[in-house]
């Protein structure tokens, strides 16, 4: 019976490594997050893309809009300046859990103008909730220069627009690029659990 269980254990982390998403949000020249509402999985890869003129992405206090998270918690991206098409960096966050995640742009007023999201909204903390109540308030907390909780990293695709099919696209080849690697790794931890 033990060697079933070790079976399935290998099973369980080769399907965990092989399903991780990573999921594209955009910060739109006209000042809004695409999608602004999505939902993802603990491992799941939150990739931020940005568009003209100068916006950054902040994990957001849901009690207090346009403000960030504790530090030494949450994430910033700084700021990604750029002045046409798409910026030559992306920021990526890795999700740690499937609690709601509020986010927003801290360049001067366009948190409180609509320029939010969340990840794994529920019935306590929406979007339309924390946008109406960011709508109050005068601009966004920036927290600090410096980006933490995520990567910054080459944008491997660039385009000045892109049209949803062409993003999913290039969802879909960025996340089998990523599985490939795994595949063969999870293979050799599949085997060695098998052989002990």
């Amino acid at each position: 019976m033990l060697p079933l269980k070790r079976l399935l254990v290998a099973a369980a982390v080769m399907v965990s490594m092989t399903e991780a998403e990573t999921i594209k949000i955009t910060a739109q020249s006209d000042n809004t997050f695409n999608p602004n509402s999505v939902t993802a999985k603990k491992g799941d890869i939150l990739e931020f893309h940005f568009q003209p003129r100068n916006h950054s992405v902040v994990a957001g206090d849901y009690k207090y809009p346009c403000s960030p998270l504790p530090i030494g918690s949450g994430f910033f991206s700084g700021f990604l300046d750029v002045e046409s098409g798409e910026a030559d960096k992306v920021f990526r966050v890795t999700v740690n859990n499937t609690d709601p995640i509020a986010f927003y742009s801290s360049q001067g007023d366009e948190c409180p103008k609509g320029m939010v999201g969340i990840v794994n909204p529920n019935d306590k903390k929406t979007l339309d909730d924390y946008k109406k109540r960011a709508s109050g308030l005068a601009r966004g907390v920036t927290p600090g220069k410096t980006a933490y909780g995520g990567d910054v990293a080459g944008n491997k695709s660039p385009t000045p627009t892109g049209s949803r099919d062409t993003d999913k696209k290039d969802d879909k080849s960025a996340s089998g690029a990523l599985r490939a690697p795994l595949l063969p790794l999870a293979m050799a931890f599949g085997a060695v659990i098998l052989g002990a």
